[in-house]
Order: structure tokens, then C-alpha cells, then sequence
């Protein structure tokens, strides 16, 4: 989180308003290199559903979406 770039308060309410992320750009994901781990989880389980439906071949296994869902809970890791 620390290497990427600081957004306003004003990028956040708006990407939170409009459900998406202040990091996308026109061209898809800035940071795409640097991207938290929720990103690169999203539209991999069931619980974390890519808006467009895209997914992969097959989700990952349940106990792990299991455990996915506790980190995030236990590091309050939410989007960015």
C-alpha cells in the first residue's frame, strides 16, 4: 500500500461512490504491478464477484475462500 500513489479524499469518495477503485484508469488498473492483494484476488471467489463477470476457468477452493475472507477480516484489508 505504501508504494502506491496517494489519492485525494475527493478520488476515494468518488471511486467509492461509483463501486470502482481510484487507481483504474482509462487504460485499466495504474498500479497494476504494485496492486494489493485483494485486487489480485478479485473475480477469483465467489464472495469477491467481478462486476463483469469475468472469472477464472475454475474458483479457488472454498477452505481457501474461507481463509481469504478471514485475513481480510482480521487485517481489515478493504479496496483501496
Amino acid at each position: 500500500m505504501s508504494r502506491l500513489p496517494v489519492k485525494s479524499d475527493a478520488e476515494h469518495e468518488a471511486a467509492l461512490t461509483d463501486l470502482s477503485c481510484p487507481h483504474l484508469g482509462s487504460q485499466g488498473c495504474q498500479v497494476y504491478a504494485e496492486r494489493p492483494l485483494i485486487c489480485r484476488l478479485f473475480g477469483t471467489t465467489p464472495r469477491l464477484p467481478c462486476p463483469n463477470g469475468n472469472r477464472p476457468e475454475e474458483m479457488v477452493d472454498p477452505e481457501i475462500d474461507r481463509q481469504i475472507q478471514r485475513f481480510f477480516v482480521e487485517t481489515r484489508h478493504v479496496l483501496v
